[in-house]
C-alpha cells in the first residue's frame, strides 16, 4: 500500500502542463479513430435529418415541443447539413470538436491531481457515450466545465460564468435544470453571506450581474416555452414518477460509475433481482454521501444539492441509462469547484483529525478511483465491441441498397401493424386492425442522411414526428403510398409485419423473400444489444 501510495505522489508530482497536454493528444488521437469506426445510430440521424430538412422556423418554434429539448444542437448541425456537406463526416466532427475543448478544459485548466487527469477523459460516458455517440451532450459537458472554471470570479467577473449557464440551458432540458440549480445555489451563498442587505447586493451593487441573471432568466423562460410538449405529442414514458424518482436517484448514480446491474434494453428495465437492488442502493448512498460530505466541510451544499435536486426532477418526468451519465459530468463541476474553496467546518466536531479522518479521505479517493477504473473498463470493452460489430445497420443497409437498387425501385419500409387474434389469441398477420404509421421513421431515418433524395417511398417526413396524425392525414398518407404501386423491396424489423403492410396497401396477394439481413449490436458498456433489420423482395413470378 505504501508503494502505491509513493507511485501516486510521484505521478502527481509531474509536470501538470506537459503531462496534460499528452492525455489530451492521446484522447484526441483515440477519440477521432473510434469515431470513424462508429455507425451513427436512430437519435443521430434524426438530429441529421431535422437540420437538414427542416425549415428553420420549424427548428426553433415547432420541433422542440416534440424532441423536448433546445434546438441548439439542430442550429449546428444545419450549417453543413443545408450545405450538403457530408453527414457522417460532419456531425462527428463537430461532436469531436466540444468532446476535445472539454477535456482541454480539464487538462489545461482545472487543478485536478495527475491521476485524475489521466484517467477521467477515458471514462465511459465522457469517452464513448457522449464522446462517440454525437449528441448534444458533448456541449453540456463543455458548458458544465466552463462554468466550473468561471464559477471562482463569478462575482467580480459575472457575465463569463452566466454566459457559461446560458450556454448549459440551450444544450438540453437538463442542462436547463441544471443551471437552475446552480443559480439558485449561488443565489443562496448571496443571502448567506449578506443577510438583510441580500436584496441590495442583488439589485443596486453590480449591474452587470444584475443584467446578466436578467438574461439567464429570460433565456430559461422562452426555452421552457420552446420545449413545453405539444398536446398531440405521444407519451414520453409509462414508467411510474416514484419508480423513475428511485431509479435516477438511488440506481443512477451507482449505474454511473461503478455498477453495471440493469437488465433490459438500452431504455431500462429495471435492476436485476434483489441483490443487484440492494448493491445500486448502496453504491448510490455512498456516491451521495461522499459528495454531500466533501461539500459540507467546503460550505458549498447548496452548490452540491440544488443542481442535483434539479436533474433529479428532471429524471423522474424522464430517464434512461445513458441519462445517468449526466452523474458523472455533474461530479465533475462538484469537485472542480470544492477544490477552489477551503475546509471550513469538520464533519464530527467531537473527533480530532488524526486516523479516522484520515481513513475517510483515503476511502472515498478509493472509491473514486475504482470507479473510474471500472469506467475506463466499460470504455475498452465499448470500443472493442464497436470495432468488431455494427453498432447500428444503416451504413451497411445504404451500402447494400445504393448497389443493388436503382431509382425505379419502390422500396418501403413496414409500418408495425396491429393484428386481429384468433381464438387462441395469436395474430391473424393477414388482418391488420390498425397501424402504427409513424414506426416507418424507425428504419427510414437512419437511411436518409446517406441519399440526396428520400430512399424510402412510404416515408411520411424525413424525420420522426411524434404528433398524432388526423383522420384525414391517415387518408391522404395511405393513398399516396398505395398509388406509389407494390414495393419491389420492404424493409421490417420482423417477418411478421411484412403481411400486415401488404394487406394495409392492398398488395396481399404478392409473395416476398428475405434477400437480406442486417444485424445491429447496440452497445452500452460492456453489454450488447442486438436485433435484426431485414430486406425482402418480391418474388419473380
Amino acid at each position: 500500500m505504501k508503494e502505491l501510495g509513493s507511485l501516486v505522489r510521484r505521478y502527481n508530482s509531474l509536470n501538470t502542463v506537459k503531462l496534460g497536454a499528452a492525455v489530451l493528444v492521446l484522447y484526441s488521437v483515440f477519440l477521432i479513430l473510434v469515431s470513424v469506426i462508429h455507425e451513427p445510430w436512430y437519435d443521430e440521424a434524426q438530429a441529421w435529418q431535422i437540420a437538414r430538412c427542416a425549415s428553420y422556423y420549424d427548428i426553433i418554434f415547432h420541433i422542440p415541443h416534440y424532441e423536448s429539448h433546445p434546438p441548439l444542437w439542430h442550429l449546428i448541425l444545419s450549417v453543413p447539413a443545408k450545405l450538403g456537406a457530408p453527414y457522417e463526416i460532419s456531425i462527428k466532427l463537430i461532436n469531436i470538436i466540444f468532446s476535445i475543448l472539454g477535456v482541454f478544459l480539464i487538462e489545461i485548466r482545472s487543478k485536478f491531481s495527475n491521476w485524475t487527469k489521466t484517467f477521467v477523459p477515458f471514462t465511459f460516458f465522457i469517452f464513448y457515450q457522449y464522446g462517440i455517440i454525437s449528441r448534444p451532450y458533448s456541449m453540456m459537458f463543455l458548458a458544465l466545465l466552463l462554468a466550473a472554471l468561471f464559477y471562482g470570479g463569478k462575482d467580480e467577473k459575472p457575465l463569463r460564468f452566466i454566459a457559461s449557464l446560458i450556454f448549459l440551458c440551450f444544450t438540453s432540458d437538463y442542462g436547463l435544470m441544471i443551471a437552475g440549480g446552480i443559480t439558485l445555489a449561488w443565489l443562496s451563498e448571496l443571502l448567506i453571506r449578506h443577510g438583510k442587505m441580500f436584496f441590495k447586493e442583488l439589485f443596486l451593487t453590480k449591474k452587470t450581474r444584475l443584467a446578466g441573471l436578467v438574461i439567464l432568466l429570460l433565456t430559461a423562460v422562452f426555452i421552457i416555452i420552446q420545449v413545453y410538449p405539444a398536446p398531440d405529442m405521444g407519451k414520453v414514458t409509462d414508467s411510474p414518477v416514484l419508480y423513475n424518482l428511485f431509479m435516477i436517484t438511488l440506481a443512477g448514480p451507482a449505474e454511473a460509475f461503478m455498477t453495471d446491474l440493469l437488465t433490459g434494453d438500452l431504455s431500462g428495465a429495471g435492476i436485476n433481482g434483489i441483490p443487484g437492488t440492494v448493491a445500486v442502493v448502496l453504491v448510490s448512498l455512498l456516491l451521495w454521501g461522499i459528495g454531500i460530505i466533501a461539500s459540507y466541510r467546503r460550505s458549498a451544499l447548496m452548490d452540491f444539492l440544488l443542481p442535483s435536486a434539479f436533474f433529479i426532477a428532471m429524471g423522474t418526468i424522464y430517464s434512461t441509462p445513458h441519462h445517468y451519465g449526466i452523474y458523472v459530468m455533474l461530479f465533475l463541476y462538484f469537485f472542480w469547484i470544492l477544490g477552489e474553496k477551503p475546509v471550513t467546518r469538520k464533519v464530527f466536531p467531537g473527533i480530532k483529525r488524526g486516523r479516522f479522518t484520515r481513513a475517510c479521505r483515503i476511502s472515498a479517493r478509493a472509491v473514486m478511483a475504482i470507479s473510474i477504473l471500472i469506467s475506463c473498463y466499460w470504455t475498452f470493452s465499448a470500443v472493442i465491441n464497436d470495432a468488431a460489430y455494427p453498432y447500428f445497420y444503416s451504413r451497411e443497409m445504404a451500402s447494400w441498397l445504393r448497389d443493388n437498387t436503382d431509382e425505379k425501385d419502390v422500396i418501403m419500409a413496414s409500418w408495425c401493424p396491429v393484428y386481429e387474434k384468433d381464438s387462441q389469441g395469436n395474430d391473424i398477420t393477414g388482418k391488420p386492425k390498425a397501424v402504427i404509421y409513424n414506426s416507418v421513421a424507425e428504419i427510414a431515418v437512419p437511411l436518409d442522411p446517406y441519399f440526396a433524395r428520400p430512399l424510402i417511398d412510404n416515408e411520411i417526413l424525413p424525420y420522426q414526428f411524434l404528433g398524432k396524425m388526423s383522420e384525414d392525414e391517415i387518408r391522404d398518407y395511405s393513398d399516396r403510398v398505395k398509388a406509389a404501386g407494390t414495393p419491389d423491396y420492404i424493409l421490417a424489423y420482423n417477418e411478421n409485419f411484412v403481411p400486415g403492410f401488404l394487406a394495409a396497401i392492398d398488395s396481399g396477394e404478392e409473395r416476398y423473400e428475405m434477400e437480406q439481413a442486417f444485424i445491429n449490436y447496440r452497445i452500452f458498456k460492456d453489454d450488447l444489444y442486438y436485433y435484426n433489420v431485414m430486406v425482402y423482395k418480391r418474388a419473380a413470378e
